[in-house]
C-alpha cells in the first residue's frame, strides 16, 4: 500500500473516532482491551504502526467502551472495507470474551443487553437481526432481550438452543460442567437439546445433564441464579471439586487436592466474592479441610 493510501486510511479512522468521542468521553477501558484493539486496527487495516501510534489511538479509546462488541465489530469491519478485503457475501463474526477473574457486558445491535460471567465468550454474525437474532455462548451469561416481534432470539450454548422473544434469563453452559442450566426471570423461553425441549415460566430452571442426557425442570429462586452479577458466589449441594471449578474461573487461580476424599464434600451457601482467604476460612469451618498457597495455586488437604 502506498504512503498516501495509508495516510487516507488513517484519516478515515481518525474522523470516525472523533465522532464517537463525545458519545463516551468518560467511559473507562481496561488497558489490555486497548492494546488488543490497537493491534487489531494495525493488522486488519494494513496501517503503518509507526504512523498510527498507540498515542493517537488512545485519544479515542473511550469511544470503544460504549460497547465491546460494537467496538471490536467496528474495528474489524472498518479495517476490511478500507483495505479492500471485505467480502459483502461473507458476514463477519464479532466476539466478546470475559477472561478468568473478569466480567464484561455488551449491548447487541437490537438493544439486547448481555452480561458475561468469568471464562465466558459470546459471538454473533454481522447479519444478526436480518432474518433472526442468533448468538453463540460458551460459559455463563445473563440476557435482557429487546422485544422485536418478528425476529426470533436464539442462544446456542453447548448443544442446547434457548429461544426467547423478549425476556430476561440466565444460561450457564461451561464445557467443563456436567450440566447446561437455563433460569428464567421474566417472560418465557423454550430450551431445546436434540429432540428434547421444555418451555419455562418465570422462576423455573431447566437443566440438561450431559451424562444421563436428560432434560428436567424445577422451581427456583431466580435471584439465586444471577448472584454472580452482584459479585457473589452461590452453590447448592455442590461438591468441593465442582466448587473448585467455579473458583478457578472467578479468581483465575488453580486449586489442587491432596486427597480424593475431600473432593466429595458437599456445600450449599452464598459467599461474597471478595477474598479467597475469607472463602476458604468459611469452608474450613464446616469441613475438616485446610488450605495453603503455592504461588497462584491453592492446595487443599485434610486437617490433621
Amino acid at each position: 500500500m502506498k504512503d498516501e493510501e495509508k495516510q487516507t486510511n488513517t484519516n478515515k479512522i481518525d474522523v470516525f473516532y472523533r465522532e464517537r468521542w463525545d458519545e463516551a468521553a468518560d467511559a473507562p477501558m481496561d488497558e489490555r482491551i486497548k492494546d488488543r484493539i490497537y493491534r487489531a486496527i494495525v493488522r486488519y487495516a494494513g496501517l503503518d504502526a509507526k504512523r498510527f501510534t498507540i498515542n493517537t489511538f488512545m485519544r479515542y479509546a473511550a469511544a470503544v467502551a460504549i460497547g465491546i462488541s460494537i467496538g471490536f465489530g467496528t474495528y474489524f469491519m472498518l479495517g476490511r472495507r478500507i483495505s479492500g478485503q471485505d467480502n459483502a457475501n461473507a458476514p463477519a463474526n464479532f466476539v466478546v470474551t470475559a477472561d478468568n477473574g473478569q466480567r464484561s457486558g455488551v449491548t447487541l445491535p437490537d438493544g439486547t443487553e448481555v452480561y458475561l460471567n468469568s471464562h465466558s465468550t459470546i459471538s454473533y454474525s454481522s447479519d444478526y437481526g436480518v432474518e433472526e437474532r442468533s448468538v453463540n455462548l460458551t460459559g455463563e451469561a445473563f440476557f435482557d432481550v429487546a422485544k422485536v416481534a418478528d425476529k426470533r432470539f436464539l442462544v446456542h450454548a453447548g448443544g442446547a438452543v434457548v429461544e426467547a422473544l423478549g425476556t430476561s434469563f440466565n444460561i450457564k453452559a461451561y464445557s467443563e460442567d456436567d450440566e447446561i442450566v437455563t433460569t428464567l426471570l421474566e417472560g418465557s423461553v423454550v430450551m431445546t437439546v436434540n429432540d428434547l425441549h421444555v418451555e419455562l415460566a418465570p422462576n423455573q430452571t431447566a437443566m440438561y445433564d450431559k451424562n444421563s442426557l436428560q432434560l428436567s425442570t424445577k422451581q427456583t429462586d431466580n435471584d439465586y441464579a444471577v448472584l454472580w452479577r452482584n459479585n457473589e458466589l452461590a452453590f447448592e449441594g455442590r461438591t468441593l471439586e465442582e466448587i473448585a471449578s467455579l473458583f478457578n474461573r472467578s479468581y483465575n487461580i488453580t486449586i489442587q487436592f491432596e486427597t480424593e476424599k475431600i473432593k466429595k464434600y458437599r456445600f450449599s451457601g452464598v459467599i461474597k466474592n471478595n477474598s479467597l482467604d475469607n472463602v476458604f476460612e468459611i469452608i474450613s469451618l464446616t469441613a475438616p479441610i485446610s488450605f495453603r498457597y503455592s504461588g497462584d495455586t491453592i492446595i487443599l488437604s485434610e486437617q490433621k
